[in-house]
């Protein structure tokens, strides 16, 4: 009996060996294969890249963490970066970088494929045998022409789900070596890529405003207060003061005036009464009234002033009167001796 048992764990050990041994061939035909096809589109190889793992979340991304990401090939498609991995025993991903990117998420995948996990994302509805959801339904109708249709109807069924997410646009399938499937899922993701350009792209998030720009908010939790803020309320903090002054130095109704000091250097003339509004001032009793600053000068009665004596008339020359004599001209003063 012991020498069965013997026997029956040396055939295990046996085909453990053959089928490692199967699995590293065929792991080095794919990765040779990969390679290959890479050459054909002058992509470059790797044999693995931990910061795809990193950059993708959602859709078929959405694997746990020990899943690793195999045999990339990378390089430009039609003038846009591509890359082309599987992750490890699970997918066949094809990614196409885009112009720019967008916050709105489009999930276009076969019918008969599970819905998405994420929560963020909701039902738009089916576009032939397929079914799209999306972040952001209204803005996701924009996609939704004709091109989309045509789209959706004409890719092949192994290329299971569509997606966007960040820069890139996103396809995935079965994992796959065929070079005939990797170049139809390339080709789809980067129409895919092209029809998501009417999405509104992502606005990054703007940074608080310089306290000291003129042009910024005064806010006590986004700045601190301009240099014409603080001028202006320093301004009208001396404008209060001077007011408060003027006020206790009024007297209150009743009650004599009190000696005036000099006039301040600044402020309102001495005797200005503030009043809040000319349609709520009430006049002050004359009594209560300030006086004038000097006396007034007793100027005498009109009829005190002498009467003004009567200009004359003008005298005119009488045109008939003669002139004076004529005279010789005076030449020489001695001819007055």
């Amino acid at each position: 009996m012991t020498i069965v048992y013997f026997v029956i764990a040396a055939l295990a050990l046996i085909g453990a060996g053959v089928l490692l041994w199967l699995d590293r061939t065929r792991s080095d035909q794919v990765h040779h294969q990969r390679a290959v096809w890479g050459q054909t589109h002058s992509f470059q190889f790797r044999d693995s890249d931990s910061k795809l793992r990193t950059a993708f979340h959602r859709a078929a991304m959405d694997v746990p963490d020990h899943v690793q990401v195999r045999d990339v090939a990378y390089g430009v498609y039609e003038g846009a970066e591509a890359v082309v991995f599987d992750l490890d025993e699970t997918a066949t991903v094809v990614a196409v970088r885009r112009p720019a990117a967008s916050s709105v998420t489009v999930d276009l995948r076969y019918e008969d494929v599970l819905a998405p996990a994420e929560e963020d994302v909701d039902l738009l509805g089916a576009m032939g045998s397929r079914v799209m959801f999306a972040s952001n339904l209204d803005a996701a109708r924009r996609v939704c022409d004709r091109r989309m249709v045509a789209l959706a109807t004409e890719v092949p069924a192994y290329v299971e789900i569509l997606w966007n997410e960040g820069n890139w646009a996103l396809g995935s399938m079965p994992l796959t070596a065929d070079p005939e499937h990797l170049d139809v899922a390339l080709d789809t993701v980067r129409r895919f890529a092209d029809l998501l350009r009417v999405l509104p792209p992502a606005v990054d998030p703007q940074d608080a405003p310089d306290p000291r720009d003129p042009h910024g908010p005064i806010s006590d939790e986004l700045a601190d207060e301009k240099t014409e803020s603080l001028r202006d309320k320093a301004r009208r903090g001396r404008r209060q003061l001077d007011q408060d002054e003027i006020d206790e130095s009024l007297p209150e109704p009743g009650q004599a005036p009190a000696p005036r000091g000099p006039a301040p250097a600044y402020g309102p003339p001495q005797g200005y009464v503030p009043r809040s509004s000319p349609l709520d001032a009430t006049p002050r009793p004359a009594a209560d009234r300030p006086g004038p600053a000097y006396p007034e000068p007793d100027y005498p009665a009109r009829e005190d002033y002498p009467e003004r004596p009567p200009r004359p008339a003008p005298m005119r020359q009488r045109r008939d009167r003669p002139g004076p004599p004529d005279l010789p001209p005076l030449n020489n003063p001695r001819d007055l001796d």
